[in-house]
């Protein structure tokens, strides 16, 4: 009877996403709607470039921050040099950084990154997932590469739905987007995972995305993202290498969170039976 018992309860946790689980978190990258840090030897590393009329609402902070005139940062910026247009605006004022603070956020950037890569996930394309609903926990997708123009995608799910995409090449969007529907923008994740070996972060980049509607968390620990003129960025986040935005308004996700749950792996949860058993025997 008990060995039955024992063996219902660990088929039941091999097929939980949320018993004995790592949660995905940003950690400390929570405080910041922008974070541009890249190390490298190019000028261009940890760049963060806005346009004039950049309209921020959260703190944000790059190695290197160029404003352009009438930028507005609802909250501080922080970085190691800077230049500004004229009429800047920045409600909580400028923060001096040293490179070891970048380099913290950096790392911590990048092991989420990788993080999320090693969960794999199903290939397909961005497309195919239009009116796709989620299964109550975590869904992962491999995209590469994601070309698209003026084309809509609609995610459904609840408050307990994760959604991650790894994406290991171009990320292209003109026009359309991505709308999520019951789902917590704080747990969608775009995991551009690439390693930028030439540390030359104005020529290869990982994304473009220009007048679209992206919502959810964009992660790019060693890539350039372009962001153009028109994007709606209601509800998103974007951590990169360096960052060139053209951009109007941008809200990232509620700060207030609970930690998504990655799966550990069944081997581990097939100790479990062992473990029970043990403690039954000592008692």
């Amino acid at each position: 009877m008990i060995g039955r018992l024992i063996k219902g309860f660990s088929l039941g946790l091999l097929f939980s996403t949320s018993v004995l689980a790592t949660p995905i978190h940003l950690g400390e990258l929570a405080n910041f709607a922008l974070f541009a840090g890249a190390n490298g030897a190019s000028s261009q590393s940890g760049y963060m470039g806005l346009g004039s009329e950049s309209d921020v609402h959260g703190n944000i902070a790059a190695k290197q921050l160029e404003f352009g005139a009438g930028t507005i940062v609802n909250g501080y910026a922080a970085g190691i040099n800077q230049q500004q247009g004229a009429g800047i605006h920045i409600t909580q004022g400028w923060q001096q950084w040293n490179n070891s603070q970048f380099i913290s956020l950096q790392d911590q950037l990048s092991a989420l990154s990788q993080q999320l890569q090693g969960l794999g996930g199903t290939q397909t394309n961005l497309q195919s997932l239009n009116n796709y609903t989620g299964n109550g926990g975590l869904n992962v997708f491999s995209l590469n590469p994601v070309i698209m123009a003026h084309q809509v995608i609609n995610l459904f799910g609840s408050a307990d739905d994760t959604f991650v995409f790894n994406i290991s090449q171009w990320f292209m969007m003109d026009g359309g987007g991505i709308f999520l529907h019951g789902i917590n923008p704080n747990q969608v994740f775009f995991n551009f995972h690439s390693q930028n070996q030439a540390e030359e972060y104005t020529t290869l980049s990982a994304g473009l995305f220009g007048t679209s509607n992206i919502q959810g968390n964009l992660l790019a620990p060693n890539m350039f993202l372009q962001v153009g003129d028109g994007a709606t960025l209601n509800n998103t986040r974007i951590l990169a290498g360096a960052l060139q935005l053209n951009i109007q308004t941008l809200i990232p996700p509620p700060s207030a969170q609970e930690p998504s749950q990655v799966p550990v792996p069944a081997s581990i949860l097939l100790l479990l039976p062992g473990l029970l058993l043990l403690t039954k025997r000592k008692r």
